[in-house]
């Protein structure tokens, strides 16, 4: 993969990709825009090129294990509905835009119904984002859950989900994880993460880096109850009907067979062209 090229440059790829002698036969990318990546920034033929879906466990992901758990065990108040974050801290994943956007509704809005979890944070990443909203009401209003293993215990219990990244990012698992447990996702409109939800059906798309954009997709979800359940439904379904792991396999079972049963068909039909295309050699009597 590589960001789009110029014609010029994308010619020359395109020929290093005819003249590779180790070239994989095919490539199976996630996302349409991973494999838009493949065909518009090195070249490689759209013919070479599948998409197989993730997967996801619906049966360990799933709504019916909402509870008080991350009440308990965060010691967030019961009247808050949580926002959560699970993922990479660094700076392409756009944490910053998501504390820009707590602060401003604690802050700005006084929205004190709302409580933020930002999980996957370790050996100290979370310090950096401090100064966004230290010395303020946000403050205990965000909370920084650490690397965790109990995210199928933690999805069921918030009220939403927000993927922020501001530089490359494709269609991730925990947006299949969280849409799997019945929350509704508000992600950048970017690349392949556009592809992880139905926009207004399952969730919102906001313009990447604003963090008020995303607080006003955010207040949609929070003020309109029936919008919102809507949302979860559609969300959990969509995993059901087009995202679990048993449709993976088979749609990746699929591929493969497809891509081998093409090879042997060329090879056999070359080497019928290389039988018929011989010399006959005469032998003496």
């Amino acid at each position: 993969m590589s960001d789009f090229s110029p014609a010029y440059i994308l010619f020359l790829k395109k020929l290093q990709v005819f003249l590779s002698p180790s070239m994989p036969d095919h490539f199976i990318f996630e996302s349409k825009s991973m494999a838009k990546s493949a065909t518009c920034g090195r070249g490689i033929n759209p013919s070479r090129i599948s998409i197989v879906k993730l997967g996801v466990d619906p049966q360990k992901y799933s709504p019916q294990y909402k509870s008080s758990y991350i009440y308990r065990i965060f010691n967030i108040p019961s009247n808050r509905k949580v926002i959560i974050y699970s993922g990479h801290m660094e700076e392409r994943k756009g944490v910053d835009v998501i504390i820009r956007a707590a602060a401003y509704m604690v802050n700005q809005l006084h929205r004190y119904d709302i409580h933020f979890l930002i999980a996957g944070n370790k050996n100290g990443e979370e310090c950096r984002f401090y100064h966004l909203y230290q010395n303020s009401n946000a403050v205990d209003h965000i909370t920084f859950a650490g690397y965790r293993d109990d995210l199928s215990r933690i999805f069921p219990c918030c009220y939403a989900g927000v993927i922020a990244s501001t530089g490359w990012d494709s269609f991730t698992v925990s947006s299949l994880e969280m849409a799997s447990s019945g929350l509704p996702l508000v992600v950048s409109n970017l690349q392949g993460l556009s592809e992880s939800i139905e926009a207004d059906v399952t969730g919102f798309l906001f313009n990447t880096g604003d963090h008020l954009d995303l607080v006003s997709k955010l207040i949609l979800l929070l003020d309109n109850p029936n919008l919102h359940n809507s949302m979860s439904k559609a969300a959990r379904e969509r995993i059901l009907h087009n995202f679990s792991f048993e449709q993976q396999i088979v749609n990746l079972s699929n591929t493969l067979k497809t891509v081998i049963s093409r090879k042997i068909r060329s090879k056999t039909d070359a080497d019928k062209l290389l039988t018929s295309s011989r010399i006959p050699i005469c032998q003496k009597a």
